[in-house]
């Protein structure tokens, strides 16, 4: 077997090495993905997403696999996400996902003095009666929403909301420009002004994306420079970093460079493709902050699907006030890219789930279902284990052409779960190119948690040692919650095609 391993977390590399040499003791590793033979008789990759045209030139002529999807939109973008979850759920209202995703409504947002032709249009009017209704109400009676980019991450760009007039705020406002054909004439001192408005406008935005070749990783801005957010907290090397410039520059120049406005207001006219959520209020703080389950599920095949056990606590970095009371981001939002690298060493903002509480530090008396010790936290594994599946199912169904699966090809998601006051876990989003942290607990947890992906990825092979004892431990931290092989019957795509 040939293998190619160069995921975005650079210091992962030798371990998954190790663990492939592990399964595959014969295996060769190369540097390059054109230096695999095309007499090759199985191959395995391991990337970082930057070349996948190349990669899956491999795929296409050999036996092997490679870890990424030829399409995931369906679960990655927030917009097809909340489709895939109306369109199931319509005909199933039974099905778990009807009562563990928050509520959402697709919106297409131009400008703030369009806003109340978007949430007509809107195919679900919730929204729009859901914010006329709070009009007159306080702020602790309302129902509130948080907006969210369909295609951005780290947590740019999402904003909190309970009326028509704070959601238009958010959004910027029209910039109409003059018809030539109507008035060609212009005054030098009317140049003059426009030009030193423009610039005072640029040195008040705000970049989402930077162009800088010598962009550095770190936790307060956990991504390579991409809206892709393929997340590392290391450094790469030199070598790295020069094989790939040319192809980065490339994938820059196709990708729209977002700019903030001044306020922090959203760039609408180059989004467009929105989310309102439901936002949950009845939360049961940890340590006073709000905090949300980053479990890793995995998916491979046509179609298999495991959660893995070990999962990740993630809080805010301030304490945490309902929006009425305190609207800012950093106590509402728990995304680990809103918080300065200091603050989460420092507030220990990255827990392992199963040592991070007890029931008693979450809720009162009666709130968990009188659960006690441990038993809470089986039970909200359980829940994401069916949420996770039955998700899954859904896109694979519902929308299969933004959800291609094959044989050859496996993913691993972040999936992101809100527990409520009750003990109820929610599903937020779905993440590709989960961030692997190795400050804290979650360095160990991501070493054991590639060990567990390789393991099902030769099993896949049938190349895993299934009998031995060390193998079997490592398996049994993934839980299988669907089987879909037969569900789906066979693909009849036989080749993926470069772009």
């Amino acid at each position: 077997m040939y293998a190619f391993v160069n995921p975005s977390s650079e210091w992962l590399t030798e371990h998954l090495k190790a663990y492939i040499r592990y399964h595959a003791p014969d295996v060769v590793f190369v540097d390059r993905v054109e230096d695999i033979p095309e007499s090759a008789p199985m191959t395995f990759q391991y990337c970082d997403g930057w070349e996948l045209n190349e990669n899956f030139a491999v795929v296409n002529r050999t036996t092997g696999l490679i870890n990424a999807y030829p399409n995931s939109d369906a679960l990655a973008r927030k917009d097809h996400l909340a489709a895939v979850v109306d369109y199931w759920t319509a005909k199933r209202p039974e099905s778990i996902l009807k009562s563990h995703v928050p509520q959402a409504v697709r919106l297409t947002l131009d400008y703030a003095e369009y806003v109340d032709e978007a949430l007509m249009a809107a195919d679900d009017l919730t929204l729009l009666s859901s914010l006329e209704e709070n009009e007159s109400k306080e702020g602790k009676d309302r129902e509130w929403w948080i907006l969210k980019p369909a295609l951005v991450d780290c947590g740019a760009g999402i904003r909190l909301f309970s009326t028509i007039e704070e959601l238009a705020s958010n959004l910027e406002l029209a910039e109409y420009e003059d018809d030539e054909d109507e008035d060609n004439t212009t005054s030098e001192d009317d140049e003059d002004e426009d030009e030193e408005e423009d610039e005072s406008q640029e040195s008040d935005s705000i970049e989402f994306e930077k162009a800088d070749d010598s962009f550095t990783p770190s936790l307060s801005t956990p991504g390579l420079d991409s809206l892709d957010a393929l997340i590392t907290t290391s450094r790469p090397t030199t070598a790295a970093v020069a094989a790939r410039t040319k192809k980065q520059k490339q994938l820059r120049a196709k990708r729209p460079q977002y700019i903030f406005k001044a306020g922090g207001r959203i760039p609408s006219a180059q989004m467009r493709a929105f989310v309102a959520q439901r936002y949950i209020t009845a939360i049961a703080p940890l340590e006073h902050r709000k905090w949300h389950v980053r479990a890793y599920v995995l998916s491979i095949g046509r179609l298999k699907v495991h959660v893995y056990r070990e999962m990740l606590c993630l809080l805010a970095g301030e304490d945490y006030q309902p929006p009425w009371e305190n609207p800012s981001l950093k106590a509402s939002l728990t995304n680990t890219a809103l918080q300065d690298e200091d603050v989460v060493t420092s507030r220990d903002s990255m827990r392992d789930f199963w040592s991070a509480a007890t029931p008693d530090d979450l809720f009162s008396p009666g709130q968990n279902g009188g659960q006690d010790g441990d038993n809470w936290k089986e039970d909200i594994f359980r829940q994401i284990c069916a949420i996770s599946g039955e998700l899954f199912r859904a896109a694979a169904h519902t929308m299969a052409d933004k959800f291609t699966t094959l044989d050859k090809c496996f993913e691993l998601f972040a999936l992101d779960f809100l527990i409520d006051d009750r003990g109820t876990a929610w599903l937020l989003e779905a993440n590709e190119t989960p961030a692997f942290y190795q400050q804290g607990v979650a360095g160990p947890i991501s070493m054991r948690l590639m060990e567990s992906v390789v393991c099902v990825a030769m099993e896949h092979l049938g190349l895993a040692h299934v009998g031995e004892a060390r193998n079997s431990a490592v398996r049994k931290r993934m839980t299988e919650v669907l089987d879909e092989t037969k569900g789906l019957g066979k693909s009849n795509i036989t080749e993926i095609m470069a772009e």
